[in-house]
Order: C-alpha cells, then structure tokens, then sequence
C-alpha cells in the first residue's frame, strides 16, 4: 500500500488483542508499510484523523485496515 493512503479501521482479532478496539471506525492514513513477508506482526504506520490516548500515530495490524473510499 502506498503511503499516504486514506484508511479506515475495521475489527479484527488482532485489534483486540492489542486492545485497541475502540479505534474501531477511525480513519487515517498511512504513514509506513510494515507488511513485508520477514516481519512476524504485519500492519501499518497510521496517522489518525484525532488523537487516541494523547496520540496521533499508532500500529494498525494488516486485518484491521480498509482503503477509503
């Protein structure tokens, strides 16, 4: 995915572990891609629309990601 791309968070059991489900139904864009075959956690580098927790850049794990339209 290229950076910069408008995402918007979806569920996913990852999301859940790494409990963060509340960034559910955010949007974003992407910052880094982090889905290279060698990584064992794949996902991206995403700039939030508004802070979560005081934050604006977080890990969005791959399942957790969809491209905006």
């Amino acid at each position: 995915m290229a950076i910069d791309t408008p995402i918007c968070i979806v569920d996913s059991e990852e999301l859940s572990e790494m409990r963060l489900s509340e960034l559910v139904g955010r949007t974003g864009v992407t910052l880094n891609d982090l889905t290279q075959p060698e990584r064992k956690f794949k996902g991206y580098m995403v700039l939030l629309d508004k802070p979560f927790m005081k934050a604006w850049i977080w890990f969005i794990p791959e399942n957790s990601v969809c491209y905006e339209d």
